[in-house]
């Protein structure tokens, strides 16, 4: 018995070391795997926007002659983000009666139905859900809000942030007003 209990106190031992061990070089992995999000860089700028599948409350999806031609403004957002709250209000000001921009929601993960029902009360643009997260996976977005300009299936700029202070909504009405 005694014996037994060595063994069983030395495997017990050898486990707790593995376990550790194995803990340890996981995070250490993880952290060094973490990128910075693909959209937060230069990368993106003057590339052509990836695939989407983005379908409304009715299911239709939005075409790509209205995704990719001409300019096209996409802001990832969430129904229950209270910085993409107050996005919204600012954007229904700012962009007043330019039809010449195509401004469009886009949800990028979540409860489909639920959330686009949800969205279209509050939301002052079309909406549209980023169904199997295909474009936002692609762009790397995991947080909102998020806005991204398109000119002709090209990405021009992008906003990692919600346009709430004065001076950045300064800087968004001027540079609306320069297309």
């Amino acid at each position: 018995m005694n014996r037994l209990t060595r063994i069983l106190s030395g495997a017990i031992i050898l486990l707790v070391i593995f376990g550790f061990s194995f803990f340890v070089f996981y995070k250490r992995t993880q952290k060094s795997q973490a990128k910075q999000p693909l959209i937060l860089t230069s990368a993106v700028i003057n590339q052509p926007l990836p695939k989407a599948n983005l379908v409304n409350v009715s299911g239709q999806q939005l075409g790509d002659e209205k995704l990719r031609r001409g300019k096209v403004v996409l802001v990832f957002s969430l129904v229950e983000c209270f910085p993409c709250d107050q996005e919204n209000e600012f954007l229904k000001t700012a962009v007043g009666d330019r039809k010449d921009v195509s401004f469009f929601y886009v949800i990028p993960f979540g409860k489909k139905d639920e959330a686009l029902k949800a969205a279209q009360s509050k939301y002052g643009f079309e909406t549209y859900f980023d169904q199997s997260s295909m474009l936002s996976r692609s762009l790397q977005i995991y947080q909102v809000p998020i806005k991204i300009f398109v000119q002709d299936g090209i990405i021009k700029k992008t906003w990692f942030d919600a346009t709430t202070e004065p001076d950045k909504q300064a800087e968004f009405k001027q540079w609306l007003s320069s297309l």
